[in-house]
């Protein structure tokens, strides 16, 4: 993988809770995952948490998102997230995220947000004070 632009790095303990009884990870956990790094992510972006998720001008809802497995995550190990701007389009951007213990791959996540006008509920485009806070973390991305 080839990644060019700033990068956001979360790490994570995987729960005893989160995983199933041979000591796997519940595959659907990964997105929950992903979705918190997101809010930490959107804060070090300089993006306050409440201008964010509480502001009643616009809502960011996930339109699309995507897994690939690599490898079993197991609950007691650290996991580091790695999270970037895989695109920004005019009113959609995605997001990237590769789990990895060391150098090993566990999952790439992909999620699709979309700004749409709270009022109308109709797609607007992206405020450009967003914009040019992502903009630092597009990745230029090229997967195997």
């Amino acid at each position: 993988m080839k990644t060019v632009g700033k990068t956001f790095i979360r790490t994570v303990q995987i729960r005893f809770r989160e995983g199933d009884p041979v000591g796997i990870m519940y595959f659907g956990n990964v997105f929950s995952l992903a979705h918190d790094t997101f809010e930490d992510f959107i804060q070090a972006a300089g993006v306050p948490w409440a201008d964010w998720f509480l502001k009643n001008k616009h809502i960011v809802p996930i339109r699309y998102a995507e897994c690939d497995f690599k490898a079993p995550f197991r609950p007691g190990d650290s996991y580091d997230i790695h999270a970037q701007v895989e695109k920004l389009g005019e009113s959609t951007f995605h997001m990237l995220y590769t789990f990895q213990k060391g150098k090993r791959i566990h999952a790439i996540v992909k999620m699709a947000h979309t700004f749409v006008d709270a009022k109308n509920q109709e797609k607007t485009k992206m405020p450009s004070g967003f914009r040019a806070k992502l903009a630092p973390y597009l990745a230029d991305v090229s997967h195997e």
